[in-house]
């Protein structure tokens, strides 16, 4: 069922309440309700026009005062034998007697055309015909063209601006800032309103460049920094202090401005309530025996509500108790047809008068409050508007005055704010960042430098305990080196006392024998003291070979690094070891020389000895012995690799191939692979390997 069928079928119980409820679903379509010629019931007063019944059931164009429109009059049964017209009416376009800021002519929504198309009740061939559901034509829609109906249009418009001008200077209205004629002509203060918010432009201007700066400064630290996870702790603590006070002042400004809107509104509403009031018992004493207004004058009545509207400065409207209009200090602004001579339908159908509502003339909002018009008696006679024609006007000067007074401080204090909370985060952050920078520079076994921060706070202690923990672990480190370097030596006391232990007690019984040999003349005293006296020497050179090894590593030399032919110490090494007892093969893959990289040049060589040296011992007793040198240039490091084939080393004792005093040969002192890696780390490089049941890779880099 369609709105108007919903409208025609409420009728029929005759009742309004309900009508009032339907025809409030949509803003597009407007109902008119005739009880006979006489309005009983009109769902929007937006249009003015005097309704003159034509044909039933077929949509026609109707031309109101102020608008274009399509309409269809509907007959509908009521209660009590009474028949109703309903005219269905919907607005295509304003139709005004001049334009301006707030009254312009173009198409209603939701009508989707500019103003360049005219509507026209004759077909034009140019034009675009305009038919109903049932294919008669209602009107013609044609586009302006040429300049000679340009040019008779705007004399047409130019001549109706000058009739209402012409009205406007009679007497039927008055001047002053709480008139409508604020709506008619408001070019005269938009200048001056202009002007008076260039001020506030220029503030607003400055807070957004201000905030836009803050903002790219927020996204460069962002994007710099990679995300907010990789920020230090003061910047996080900049950006939060920063961020919230951008929040809190938006936050105040929307309220303010929000709270400056809503209270003015509430302050001229309860004005125009106590206006109203005030007009109320004026009218009552003005007509105190009068019980029926339309046969009062409009004239009459005119003169005396414009006599009021001085007193009062506000304009005033009086309806009859059907809602017509009786009369108004401004007749001028519903004579132009500009607003309806109806009263509104919402108040007026819902009973809901002594408050104030808001209504809409063209594109201006205003204020408007409806109370009731009684006699002498108390009896009601009508209905008194009092609306508020220039309330967007003043709440824009008063919002102007507000922020003019607000904004200088506001702005001040909001610079102020940032720059202090900058600051004052930074204070606080230095402290911690003078902490992170020492603990990143902290170094066991080193001079640590105290902290400087005087506070009381929370850091200061953080600081001070800082401070007391460096001065004991650099006690404790000094304990424990000392205990270290004691222990170090308790450990090579031991060894050398085992390594020379071992080969003693069996020297000691050699020369015991010897002794008893000698004693008792045994023949066999010549060739055992010859197999004894070769023993004893051979043992006395492992002796000397044992501290000279203990020797050479305390007293190892420092690491002095240098740009160092490491092909041509390699390649010597090599040199010297092919012709090896063994007869184990060792190939060569890389350079012979002009390979440069950082070692120390007189101790390298030692290290590739015992590399090899190690190799060929593993390699020791195996027919297919096979040892591969291997020097890579790479870009940043030159690297060799030293392999045998052997049957690699033990997982027990492979944490401990590099440690000091640690060896699997049983003439050997441990100390070789020791004094290599010292070497090799000591001139920035490093040194290790892998191992398997198929052999042994060692891998020296250094740097170039």
């Amino acid at each position: 069922m369609s709105i108007t069928e919903q409208v025609v079928s409420v009728l029929g119980g005759n009742s309004f309440d309900s009508l009032r409820v339907i025809t409030s679903e949509t803003k597009d379509v407007i109902f008119y309700v005739f009880d006979s010629r006489e309005a009983v019931y009109w769902s929007d007063n937006r249009l003015s026009a005097s309704f003159y019944l034509t044909k039933y059931d077929s949509w026609e164009l109707i031309h109101f005062d102020n608008a274009w429109g399509v309409g269809r009059w509907t007959r509908a049964a009521g209660g009590n034998d009474l028949w109703y017209n309903v005219l269905t009416v919907i607005p295509i376009k304003n139709d005004y007697i001049f334009e301006n800021k707030y009254l312009q002519n173009e198409y209603i929504q939701p009508f989707r055309l500019d103003k360049s198309f005219e509507i026209r009740r004759s077909r034009a061939g140019e034009g675009i015909a305009i038919t109903d559901e049932k294919g008669q034509y209602i009107f013609t829609l044609v586009k302006k063209q040429g300049s000679g109906e340009e040019s008779y249009q705007s004399s047409s418009e130019q001549l109706a601006h000058q009739e209402s001008q012409q009205i406007l200077s009679h007497g039927s209205t008055q001047g002053g800032s709480f008139s409508y004629q604020s709506i008619l002509t408001p070019e005269q203060t938009e200048d001056k309103r202009l002007f008076a918010r260039a001020t506030v432009y220029y503030y607003i201007v400055f807070a957004l460049l201000f905030v836009v700066a803050l903002i790219i400064l927020g996204v460069y630290g962002l994007v710099r920094n990679r995300g907010i996870k990789n920020m230090s702790m003061g910047v996080k603590f900049q950006y939060l202090i920063v961020l919230m006070q951008l929040v809190a002042f938006g936050y105040v400004f929307v309220v303010s401005v929000y709270y400056v809107n809503s209270r003015f509104e509430e302050r001229q509403s309860e004005e125009l309530l106590k206006k109203a009031g005030y007009i109320q018992k004026s009218l009552q004493n003005l007509y105190p025996w009068t019980v029926d207004l339309s046969a009062r004058s409009s004239e009459s009545m005119n003169v005396e509500l414009r006599d009021l509207c001085y007193a009062y400065e506000t304009d005033i409207q009086v309806y009859d108790l059907k809602g017509n209009l009786i009369g108004s200090s401004s007749p001028a602004i519903f004579d132009m047809g500009i607003i309806s001579r109806h009263i509104d339908s919402e108040p007026f159908f819902s009973g809901k008068m002594n408050r104030v509502w808001h209504d809409r003339i063209g594109k201006m909002p205003y204020l408007t409050a409806y109370t009731e018009f009684y006699n002498g008696s108390y009896v009601q006679i009508g209905y008194i508007e009092v609306p508020y024609y220039v309330m967007q006007d003043e709440r824009r000067r008063a919002l102007d005055d507000f922020l003019s007074r607000l904004f200088p401080p506001y702005l001040v204090v909001m610079v102020l704010a940032v720059i202090l909370g900058l600051l004052f985060s930074r204070s606080l952050t230095r402290p911690l960042k003078s902490l992170t920078d020492g603990l990143s520079h902290f170094r066991i076994g080193m001079r640590n430098a105290h902290l400087d921060y005087d506070g009381g706070d929370e850091v200061g202690r953080l600081v001070r305990e800082y401070n007391r923990m460096v001065d004991e672990l650099e006690e404790s480190t000094l304990r424990l080196a000392q205990s270290e370097r004691e222990g170090a030596w308790r450990t090579m006391a031991r060894q050398i006392a085992h390594e020379i232990n071992n080969p003693l007690t069996p020297m000691k019984l050699n020369i015991q024998q010897l002794q008893r040999l000698k004693q008792t003349g045994d023949e066999r005293f010549d060739a055992y003291f010859e197999r004894t006296t070769k023993m004893l020497i051979e043992q006395i050179d492992t002796l000397s070979h044992i501290a000279s090894s203990f020797s050479s590593f305390a007293k190892m030399p420092e690491v002095h690094a240098e740009r160092t032919d490491v092909a041509a110490a390699l390649f010597s090494v090599i040199t010297l070891f092919r012709t090896n007892q063994q007869k184990v093969p060792i190939r060569y893959v890389g350079a012979e020389y002009d390979v440069f990289a950082f070692a120390d040049s007189e101790q390298l060589p030692q290290v590739f000895t015992n590399l090899i040296k190690n190799a060929l011992q593993a390699l020791e007793g195996q027919a297919d012995a096979d040892i591969i040198v291997m020097l890579k240039d790479l870009k940043d490091e030159v690297e060799i690799t030293i392999s045998d084939n052997g049957p690699g080393i033990n997982k027990e004792v492979r944490d401990k191939v590099f440690m000091p005093n640690f060896t699997t040969k049983s003439n050997g002192a441990g100390l070789g692979l020791a004094i290599s890696k010292n070497i090799i780390e000591g001139a920035g490089g490093q040194i290790s390997f892998e191992t398997s049941s198929k052999g042994t890779s060692f891998f020296v880099k250094l740097k170039k």
